[in-house]
């Protein structure tokens, strides 16, 4: 009986065939996005934005990462606490080499990112920028989700990063002079440091190129788009 049942067990390991090996995914290296599943070469600007090479058009692509914000990498416009604007733009500029050291799995969101940018999200990268103090939570709905202002929280506290030197109530992420547009209308935009909530502030002024614009305890120096990069880029005293 004993005979029968090794040699029926072994017919069906023979009828089984051989296993097969589960391949897993490929990993990022310091540089590298794996982007929905495509393996692709990212070049950083600030950690919040990076470019690449479409694998199949060649074309080149842009992505703006969603959920956090790291400083402008145009210049030194950043200004709070006891900081000076040299010194956070020296963060802004460390923040895009922290992410190219390492490699990240990211997707397209479908949605936009604003100046011909895709909207990605990259969870980890999000995670680690803002544990790390090169980050801040950036929500265009409401309050940004509790686990990452948590992180923010415990960084501030900690004093990391852009929170070395205090922690304004507001921080002005972006500026737009009333004569951009034909309707004389402007808006500035500010985020909330403790619930990561986007404020919209709409106003009709005209501000003078360097001009520095305050919000909540930060400021930041009002420089057109057109203005900040390539042979035309403003560089303000």
């Amino acid at each position: 009986m004993k005979s029968t049942l090794l040699s029926f067990a072994l017919l069906l390991c023979a009828c089984a065939g051989p296993s097969k090996t589960v391949k897993s995914p490929p990993q990022p290296q310091a540089g590298e996005v794996l982007l929905d599943g495509v393996m692709v070469k990212a070049r950083w600007s600030d950690g919040d934005t990076f470019s690449w090479k479409d694998p199949a058009s060649g074309e080149k692509r842009k992505a703006r990462l969603v959920g956090f914000n790291t400083l402008e990498d145009y210049g030194p416009v950043h200004r709070w606490g006891e900081w000076t604007p040299k010194e956070l733009y020296d963060l802004a500029l460390e923040a895009g080499k922290v992410a190219a050291a390492r490699g990240w799995v990211c997707e397209d969101t479908g949605s936009s990112g604003g100046y011909g940018r895709k909207a990605v999200l990259c969870e980890s990268l999000r995670e680690f920028m803002i544990t790390e103090g090169y980050a801040h939570v950036l929500s265009m709905e409401g309050p940004g989700p509790t686990y990452l202002l948590k992180m923010q929280i415990a960084a501030q506290e900690a004093g990391k990063g852009i929170w070395k030197k205090g922690v304004p109530e507001g921080l002005v992420t972006s500026i737009h002079s009333g004569d951009e547009k034909p309707s004389g209308k402007g808006y500035n935009r500010v985020v909330s440091t403790r619930t990561g909530a986007s404020q919209v502030e709409n106003h009709e002024n005209r501000y003078a190129h360097c001009q520095e614009v305050c919000h909540q305890g930060s400021c930041m120096i009002y420089i057109p788009y057109k203005l900040r990069y390539g042979s035309k880029k403003l560089i303000c005293p």
